[in-house]
């Protein structure tokens, strides 16, 4: 109790240290009118009233911006220049009726005339407003972007919890049987959202849940870094630009359903909805600071040939795969920075892409390394991530031909007609990107389905490998020792209150059940040893238990339908079996979990108190009189719940028995 005190302070002045940082950005950014946008004019001035501006793209700019100026009676024979606040601005594209202007880098900020001249004519000058780049105004998008992205993910493991059903097992069951059956649910999961980490959210949902196992998981990881790579290259943000309206249907099936299963639907809509939206979010405060003009001539760099730009390029894109959680994300503000600046080569982008696949792979294996069960994927993920880094880069020369090949147009011509944009490099991109992926999918999926599932799914033979069995059983039976705990504490809160809360109930028992009856199959397939045999025991007296917290859940659930309320004597009486049953439970986790060992004369003491407890209340029930409008079904009621405790106790002691003992007869 004073470790979980501890840790409840600790998360608490945790939350209250964030929020106040919060508030203070926000305080500080309180108020500002940089949001306000202003119309391109035409300013005050002589100039020749045939060369005339007539529209520009936008009239709020900083330094370095690209904007497009559409004009007339321009004599298409004679050159164009630029003036911008007194100094010559670059004309990046000519066309007969437009012209692409770069704002100066070291323009100073504030008005500044535009002006353009051919010759001694010059136009009437248009105002100009030069702005630094506001990048105060992009954190609060990367803070909520961020924010919204992890409490989706949240969201939408509770989602999974919620349908972690007998239907489902089964359903999931038969799609991840086989690899490349699983390996293309993982392609959906990543084609629909883009997120290497999202499909590893559902994995460790999945595994969580006792639905999936190590080798199909992987298959499924493998599946996702294909689908959130193609799809990425396909359709930029996909489903992201939708986020909002899957959020709204979450909200709707979570409001208004009124079955456990429908609000796990909602959930799990509600939480896929947060996570893209939050990425969108990320994604357009990210972006800009990218674009910079003052970070473009390091980002120039990596316009070069050789290994150094190439090295630096894929540790671009390790670090930006890690916070973007996906090569798909990556992809698309590799290419707009690359079609604003020119300042990438596709060699170069594809090197960035590669080390997305392990940045990515970094942050799945970190989400992975936060669940016990979870916990063996993670180093399979990053040797993966980094399998499918080196892969990729060292096929870059080899895609970069293949593009230039089947692509038609040079990756790193100009046009801007419509845009500063280089027009043919996200076709080079995309498909020299999509071949390389495919390779590595294709290598790891191989590996999935053939030796590494074959070594994943091997028995242990030796009784050294047996007792490491052993070992691992005793966490997982923690684990569902501590649900059980969860559960008893419920009861009573439903029993005190009268607050009907079933359904949460079931859940967290049906996945008690589910990885007791997961554990029990595998100990049941191991070979003999004392420490497996006890902890197979131990794990029937579990299942065992677990029935009598189920049928506890309904009597109470069945009493408080009757109406039944406990005077102060009669919570006393519950509280005190709830504290001798919670006293076992704590002693029984600490001895799973933390190796500590268990005092059975303790665990004897606590079954006979609770049997004299409920010896001593079936008496007095027979010759007390009821109370005032007390019916006899709520007696009854009150009655069986008593006879439940002491239920719970003797399965209590029983588990005890079996971790403490080396014979089996205690259990018949």
């Amino acid at each position: 109790m004073a470790e979980r005190g501890g840790r409840r302070r600790l998360r608490l002045a945790a939350a209250w240290l964030l929020t106040a940082a919060i508030a203070v950005f926000a305080l500080v950014d309180w108020g500002g009118d940089d949001d306000a946008r202003i119309a391109a004019t035409a300013g005050d001035g002589d100039g020749d009233p045939e060369l005339r501006i007539r529209m520009l793209s936008d009239a709020e700019v900083s330094p370095g911006d690209a904007i497009v100026v559409r004009f007339d009676n321009a004599d298409p024979a004679l050159p164009l220049a630029a003036r911008i606040g007194g100094e010559t601005a670059d004309i990046l594209d000519r066309r007969p009726r437009s012209a692409v202007v770069r704002v100066p880098l070291d323009a100073p900020t504030g008005r500044a005339p535009l002006r353009l001249t051919q010759g001694s004519r010059k136009s009437k000058a248009w105002d100009l407003l030069v702005r630094p780049p506001r990048h105060r105004k992009l954190w609060p998008r990367i803070i909520g972007g961020l924010a919204l992205f992890l409490y989706g993910f949240g969201v939408l493991a509770s989602g999974l919890r919620g349908l972690a059903g007998r239907r489902l097992r089964a359903q999931l069951g038969r799609l991840t049987e086989a690899p490349l059956r699983a390996t293309g649910l993982g392609v959906a999961i990543g084609a629909a959202t883009q997120l290497t980490t999202t499909a590893t959210a559902v994995t460790v949902g999945l595994i969580e849940a006792r639905l999936l196992a190590l080798a199909p998981a992987l298959a499924i990881a493998v599946g996702a870094l294909l689908g959130a790579s193609l799809i990425g290259a396909l359709l930029p943000l996909g489903f992201a630009k939708v986020s909002l309206e899957i959020i709204a249907v979450g909200v709707v099936w979570t409001t208004l359903a009124d079955r456990r299963h429908a609000r796990a639907v909602g959930h799990a809509v509600l939480g896929a909805g947060l996570v893209l939206y939050g990425l969108r979010l990320l994604q357009t405060g990210v972006e800009p600071l990218l674009a910079d003009p003052k970070l473009l001539p390091y980002v120039g760099y990596l316009q070069a040939g050789g290994l150094g730009p190439l090295a630096l390029a894929f540790l671009v894109g390790v670090i930006g795969g890690l916070i973007l959680q996906g090569p798909g994300p990556v992809y698309g503000l590799g290419l707009g920075l690359a079609q604003v600046s020119g300042a990438l080569s596709l060699s170069n982008l594809l090197a960035i892409l590669a080390g997305a696949n392990l940045g990515a792979a970094i942050g799945a294996a970190l989400i992975l390394g936060s669940s016990a069960r979870a916990r063996p994927l993670a180093r399979w993920q990053l040797g993966f991530g980094i399998a499918a880094a080196l892969v990729g880069l060292a096929l870059v020369p080899a895609v970069v031909a293949l593009a230039d090949a089947l692509v038609p147009g040079a990756p790193d011509a100009i046009d801007y007609r419509k845009s500063v944009m280089v027009p043919h490099l996200s076709g080079h991109l995309a498909l020299g990107f999509a071949a390389s992926q495919l390779a590595i999918a294709a290598g790891l999926a191989a590996l999935v389905a053939g030796p590494l599932a074959r070594r994943l799914r091997a028995r242990p033979s030796d009784p050294g490998r047996a007792t490491a069995t052993a070992e691992l059983a005793l966490p997982e039976l923690a684990a569902g020792l501590r649900k059980h705990r969860a559960a008893l504490d419920a009861i009573v809160a439903t029993v005190a209150t009268g607050e009907r809360n079933r359904g949460e109930l079931e859940a967290t028992l049906a996945e008690a059940r589910a990885g007791a009856e997961e554990l029990f199959a595998s100990l049941a397939d191991a070979p003999s040893s004392p420490d497996l045999d006890r902890a197979r025991r131990a794990t029937l007296g579990t299942l065992q238990l677990q029935r009598a917290v189920e049928h506890l859940v309904h009597v109470a659930e069945l009493g408080v339908e009757r109406g039944l309320a406990l005077s102060p004597a009669e919570h006393e009486l519950v509280g005190r079996l709830h504290r001798l049953a919670d006293a076992s439970l704590a002693a029984l986790i600490e001895a799973t979990d933390g190796g500590r060992a268990i005092d059975l004369e303790a665990a004897r003491g606590r079954e006979i108190e609770m049997n004299l407890v409920e010896a001593a209340a079936r008496t007095a029930g027979t010759s007390v009189a009821p109370r005032h409008n007390q019916s006899t079904s709520v007696r009854l009621g009150l009655a069986e719940l008593i006879d439940g405790f002491e239920h719970l106790g003797n399965h209590l002691f029983r588990v005890a028995k079996a971790l403490t003992e080396d014979d089996d007869d205690d259990l018949d």
